[in-house]
């Protein structure tokens, strides 16, 4: 007897291979059964997927659930949830809720929430692991470890190389962490605090990752028009001299100067696997980032975090140099719009309309925004290339994730904008990409939200249909499957997910949540 047994549904199973007509068996929290005619009899609880597709619940492997503190806020993830999302990997670009080994620590993430509000009880990753093992998740959770955040308990505020001490201190906190059950380190070198930090200075803590068998995950140093070509040499040269598998964050080509870059940036990925380095990418297939006012300013101007942007601001001198350095960059502030601030007041205006009924220049508007909101203003900048999103999402090897967080549609009472990522990636992508341009399969499309992130990432037994696999399972309607969420209105639930089940627990019914939390935390 099962505990549940979905019947009559076209399996797509995550490997690539075709679909086929097939009935599932779970026991506990296993799939025990893959088979045709199992009798309805032998099911304690009967899907009736005719007509229906039956998939691996979806893997996305960058997430900031964590670091924007919504996995604490909202730890049933709904958004995700809804949209077929089962397992989510944290501790991305640099910033992890552990190891906090100084009060400094915890300041990588304040670029994503306000720190004066959280409370936090553990220090090293293994109590980390334990604290989030007491809480009733919604998805699955694993985690890197930062780099950002490390770099931050030993050194603090400074912004410098470390010498050989410090890098030992991090080397061990590295191991631990992975002893924990860390899946890897991340990196996020664009930001202040790593900047300083060389592909030689990385190397000493990737070599850890390697001996327990985990990866190493980057937000490029650049991905605009500081270099995106020059990253991307300097990742594969980690992941050669290090010999660990090497997964670029989000890649994209941020500006219409460098859009023209990325053809040779997936030849070099290609390149550097024919020689052997096993490096690939994620995606996420919107043509709006969702990123930080304060990432608008120039580089020279970003240096030291925000106690040092604030001095420049608030300096006459250097708010002019600002402002020229600005307009030289040929923004278009028509185009990018304030999506949350601790004043809410311009959330949903673009930067042109704040700076017009403020009768300021836009540049000035931004300072004024960064100032009154303590540089925590987030905007949606149209600064994408269709024609690259497609090389990107076709790539073979490619793998889709959200680069957003998991909400409850409650958040929309903050008055504040999320991007659409958060409530609709997976959907979004194989209703555009499948249903309506044809440029996959089904097939194609399910394994770059299953199987393929969860071995890049290293899940073990999950992002399959297969027996003795955790039963994380998606039945989802082929020709009602579209996403709702939109720019304006993000708080809006997908439709054609009807059931998404998560370790054996059914989470999502008929197309509504049960409110079942069965996530578990993930280690390596």
């Amino acid at each position: 007897m099962y505990d549940i047994l979905i019947k009559n549904g076209l399996v797509i199973d995550g490997t690539g291979v075709s679909p086929a007509l097939k009935d599932v068996g779970i026991s506990g929290d296993k799939i025990s059964e893959i088979s045709v005619g199992i009798p309805e009899k032998n099911g304690k609880t009967v899907i009736d997927a005719k007509e229906k597709f039956v998939v691996p619940g979806f893997v996305d492997i960058t997430s900031h659930s964590d670091t924007s503190w919504t996995l604490f806020d909202y730890p049933g993830q709904e958004s995700l949830l809804s949209q077929g999302v089962t397992t989510i990997i944290g501790g991305n670009c640099g910033s992890s809720l552990a190891p906090l080994v100084h009060p400094d620590a915890i300041k990588s993430i304040q670029k994503w929430t306000d720190i004066s509000k959280i409370n936090i009880n553990w220090a090293t990753t293994k109590e980390f692991f334990e604290e989030m093992s007491k809480m009733p998740l919604g998805v699955n959770f694993g985690t890197l470890v930062g780099h950002g955040t490390m770099r931050r308990g030993v050194i603090g505020e400074a912004i410098r190389p470390l010498n050989l001490e410090e890098i030992e201190k991090i080397k061990l906190f590295t191991e631990e962490s992975m002893k924990a059950g860390a899946f890897g380190l991340s990196t996020g070198l664009g930001y202040s605090h790593e900047q300083p930090a060389t592909a030689d200075e990385v190397i000493n803590f990737v070599r850890v990752v390697k001996n327990y068998g985990g990866v190493y995950k980057t937000h490029l140093r650049s991905e605009g028009r500081e270099g995106l070509l020059a990253a991307i040499n300097e990742t594969i040269k980690i992941g050669r001299e290090a010999e660990v598998p090497v997964l670029i964050s989000h890649l994209k080509a941020i500006g219409r100067k460098e859009w023209q870059y990325i053809t040779a940036a997936i030849d070099m990925i290609k390149n550097a696997r024919n020689d052997g380095i096993l490096i690939t990418f994620d995606v996420f297939p919107y043509l709006r980032t969702g990123s930080h006012l304060y990432q608008l300013l120039p580089r020279w101007a970003r240096e030291g975090g925000f106690v040092k942007i604030f001095e420049r601001l608030k300096s006459p001198d250097m708010f002019a140099k600002i402002v020229i350095d600005m307009q030289r960059a040929t923004l278009h502030y028509n185009r990018i719009i304030l999506a949350s601030a601790k004043d809410v007041s311009g959330v949903g205006k673009s930067i042109a309309e704040i700076a017009k009924s403020a009768n300021l220049s836009p540049e000035e508007t931004i300072a004024e925004l960064l100032i009154v909101n303590e540089g925590r203003v987030s905007i949606f900048n149209k600064n994408l290339s269709g024609r690259n999103l497609m090389k990107l999402v076709l790539y073979p090897e490619s793998s889709i994730a959200s680069d957003g967080a998991g909400y409850s549609t409650e958040h929309q009472k903050s008055g504040m904008l999320v991007h659409p990522r958060s409530f609709g990636t997976f959907v979004h992508f194989l209703h555009h990409f499948v249903k309506v341009l044809r440029k996959l399969t089904w097939e194609e499309a399910i394994q770059k939200v299953s199987s393929r992130p969860a071995q890049v990432i290293g899940l073990k037994n999950r992002g399959m249909i297969a027996k003795k696999y955790y039963a994380d399972i998606v039945v989802l309607s082929p020709d009602s499957l579209a996403d709702n969420s939109t720019y304006t209105n993000p708080y809006k639930y997908s439709s054609g997910i009807d059931w998404v089940i998560v370790n054996g627990k059914i989470a999502m019914k008929n197309g509504e949540l049960t409110g079942i939390k069965a996530g578990k935390v993930l280690k390596k």
